[in-house]
């Protein structure tokens, strides 16, 4: 076993992988160092995109609050202070991952087009309303005047037919 706690932790995560319930026991068994859990802790938060606290930390690891605020008092300082920005930057070189805030602002700006666009769809559907029963209205005042002028037309204008050969009858 490394003194680091790194198999430690293999150990811890494959019996998590294998199904058992993350718990401080789980840890304490497998012997994986405080620092260690709080270390990952932290980041997890970090990378979840949740408040990194002290309280949270300590929750996240799990770890004893009392315990590890005595043992870990300045580490656990540090390490709030110090592993969110780690965390951003190593998160920087993979890409540039959104955060569930530009996540909330993409989507408020989405909703806001979408009822802007909206409400230019129902003025425009009025004003066709609007120009539909312009153009019915006009349609019914000139129709009897179209009717007029197509009978008279009718009138004087004199239907052809065509005329047969007579010669041989």
């Amino acid at each position: 076993m490394n003194d680091d706690g790194i198999d430690a932790l293999i150990r811890a995560a494959r019996r998590v992988a294998a199904g058992e319930r993350l718990t401080g026991d789980l840890l304490t068994q497998e012997k994986v160092p405080a620092r260690l859990r709080l270390l990952l802790a932290a980041t997890a938060l970090t990378a979840a995109n949740l408040p990194v606290s002290k309280r949270a930390i300590v929750d996240a690891a799990p770890a004893a609050w009392s315990a590890t605020y005595r043992n870990h008092a300045e580490l656990l300082e540090d390490i709030k202070a110090l592993v969110p920005d780690l965390v951003a930057a190593q998160l920087s070189l993979v890409g540039e991952m959104p955060t569930g805030t530009d996540l909330r602002r993409q989507l408020d700006q989405a909703n806001a087009s979408i009822e802007k666009e909206r409400g230019l769809r129902a003025e425009l559907e009025e004003e066709v309303r609007q120009l539909r029963e312009y153009a019915l209205t006009l349609h019914l005042r000139a129709k009897p005047e179209y009717d007029a002028m197509m009978a008279e037309r009718q009138q004087k204008v004199r239907l052809l037919r065509p005329v047969g050969d007579d010669r041989d009858g």
